[in-house]
Parts: structure tokens; sequence; C-alpha cells
């Protein structure tokens, strides 16, 4: 094996960094996710619940999509059409069953938060580009 600096293992840096990048992200996404709860009403909204229901409804809403996508992929693009929306309602369950909520509070929940994060990531977009721009002769 070799080694690096001082006795560590090169690029095991790159593994913190990136878990320290998820974390960070997923703190984001739970953020923007309570604050669409109590924009709905739902008073049982945390930061930690958020970032609960945004591991498990993506964990558990890929598991039922995929199922529902390869049981359908028969029927074609209706198929996987199917599976996309077995996973928003597996998401949006995950999200009523975390914050203890109805339906509607939920997808709501749901429906709010994407669109604040479609923004911030096309802010994050924008200013990625602008600053690329400027190293481009």
């Amino acid at each position: 094996m070799v080694y690096g600096h001082a006795g560590m293992v090169p690029f095991t840096g790159f593994g913190v960094v990136a878990l320290i990048g998820f974390l960070f992200a997923l703190f984001i996404a739970g953020l923007v996710l309570a604050f669409s709860a109590k924009l709905v009403g739902i008073k049982d909204a945390s930061v930690i619940g958020a970032m609960v229901a945004i591991v498990g409804g993506g964990i558990l809403g890929l598991i039922i999509g995929g199922i529902v996508s390869l049981v359908f992929s028969v029927m074609g693009p209706f198929g996987i059409s199917l599976g996309w929306l077995a996973f928003i309602v597996t998401y949006v369950w995950v999200i009523k069953v975390v914050f203890h909520t109805d339906w509607i509070r939920a997808f709501l929940t749901w429906l709010i938060a994407i669109v604040v994060e479609l923004i911030i990531a096309g802010i994050l977009g924008l200013m990625g580009v602008a600053t690329l721009g400027m190293f481009h002769p």
C-alpha cells in the first residue's frame, strides 16, 4: 500500500469531503422541506423530521417506484410513468407519516419544496455559469 504525506492513505479526504457535502445538502433540503411544511400549516415540522422524510422518502420511493416500473415495463413509457407516479405517491406518503398530517398538506409541502429547491438550484447554476465565464478568455 502506498502512503501519502505523514503516513496517510492518499485520497482519503475526498470521501470525507463527499460525506460532508452530502450532509450539508441534506441539511439544506431539510430546511427547505421544514419551511414548506410550516408554510402549509403543519405544526409538527422540524428540520430533523424533514431530513428523515427526505432520506426515507427517497429510499422507499426508489424501491417502490423501481418495482412498479419493472412490473409495468412491458407497457412501455406508460409503465415507466407509473413508476414515477408510484415514487411521488410513496414520497408524499412518507412526508405524511413523518409530519402526522393529511394527504393534501403533505402533497403541498412536497410541491413547495420542489419549487423552492429548483429556484435555489437555478440561482446556484447561474452563479456557477457567471464564475466559470470569468475564467475563459
